[in-house]
């Protein structure tokens, strides 16, 4: 077992790592206590948020978190946290440093969530320095979120029954040689007909068609992260990452319409020797910025204000609620991890539902 530790910033702005090696996780762990005790807490008065975090980030939670978890939480750091309170020493870290850093972020105007995510960081590190006795208590005891009342709602944007019929008139639209204009048109029906998440489309294999029982095994979602080094470090460029569903719930079984149907035949059909429904040409699976640059590319054409590909998500949403389909029935088909989630997104459409079925979207969409 091997455990590496950054004990500080070399001159040339490299972290200073040192290793420690043992024939157990509990044997290393000791010798890293051991080395804390013994070296980084003598640093107390000198060590600062930034050179401390970093461990933390390194050590505790790039192991344990799914990478695309670990760059939201890295990011947040690096942009966030770090050019504003990063050369702050521990020991001088007060709840005034913090407070007025999350009241900055606010009045710039970044999202509850964006500064959620900024405070829990901040706090889950400062708990572990208080642990550690790397600090005497955590100063985020103190420190207040901004109400979240006092932020905008954040608008959810589906599409009308206008621009729906524009979207899908496009999708059909071919060159003069029989080529559809957009590659990934068939993503895009199939989106509008299930309500699947970009990342969910793409993790799709063709074992998740049920062709028999009409219905589609929905179990992966893949994201594009950072492509890192052994030692965890960003060295450019991305990669894939193909992990469970986002929760519990999005492993889900989708009955499927004609019009899903028929976009997965054809996307089946594209590539017939791909394990993959949505691939490139060489069989593989794509980024999915990759389906959201084509989608920006429709709605330019179409002259529909450009929006996320996840609007076809909640124009699914909200045409089954605005014909009728209960709630619960909603939430189980979009994945999501409870009920409530469903109500406090799509809260302004739900009023007096009645229970239906999806096979309603083959007269609508």
């Amino acid at each position: 077992y091997i455990g590496r530790l950054m004990i500080g910033i070399k001159e040339n702005g490299k972290q200073e790592v040192k290793y420690f090696s043992g024939k157990s996780e509990q044997e290393v762990k000791r010798k890293i206590r051991e080395y804390n005790n013994e070296h980084v807490n003598t640093k107390k008065t000198t060590v600062t948020l930034s050179e401390y975090m970093s461990n933390w980030l390194d050590l505790y939670k790039r192991p344990t978190l799914k990478p695309s978890s670990y760059d939201r939480i890295e990011n947040t750091f690096r942009y966030q946290i770090k050019p504003e309170l990063g050369m702050i020493q521990m020991q001088a870290l007060s709840s005034d440093h913090i407070q007025k850093f999350l009241n900055g972020l606010k009045d710039d105007g970044f999202s509850y969530s964006s500064i959620k995510k900024a405070h829990d960081c901040l706090n889950a590190c400062l708990n572990h320095a208080t642990i550690s006795d790397v600090i005497q208590k955590n100063p985020m005891m103190l420190v207040k979120m901004p109400p979240k009342s006092s932020f905008n709602s954040k608008e959810i944007r589906w599409f009308s029954v206008k621009e729906v019929n524009a979207i899908v008139e496009e999708c059909a639209r071919k060159h003069s040689t029989g080529a559809p204009v957009y590659i990934y048109a068939d993503v895009f029906i199939l989106m509008l007909n299930t309500g699947l998440r970009m990342g969910e489309a793409v993790g799709l294999e063709k074992v998740d068609w049920d062709q028999d029982q009409n219905t589609l095994h929905i179990r992966r979602n893949v994201q594009t992260v950072k492509l890192r080094d052994k030692d965890g470090n960003a060295i450019g460029g991305m990669t894939l990452s193909c992990n469970t569903t986002k929760t519990y719930s999005g492993d889900r079984i989708l009955p499927l319409n004609k019009n899903a149907t028929e976009a997965l035949r054809r996307l089946c059909g594209d590539h017939p020797n791909s394990k993959y429904v949505v691939c490139g040409k060489d069989g593989n699976q794509i980024p999915p910025e990759r389906i959201e640059r084509t989608f920006y590319r429709l709605l330019d054409n179409v002259g529909i204000k450009r929006t996320g590909v996840h609007s076809l998500r909640h124009t699914f949403a909200s045409t089954l609620f605005g014909n009728g389909v209960d709630v619960k029935t909603v939430s189980s088909l979009l994945g999501h991890a409870s009920i409530q989630i469903t109500l406090n997104t799509y809260i302004h459409l739900i009023n007096g539902i009645d229970a239906k079925s999806v096979e309603k979207l083959d007269n609508i969409i």
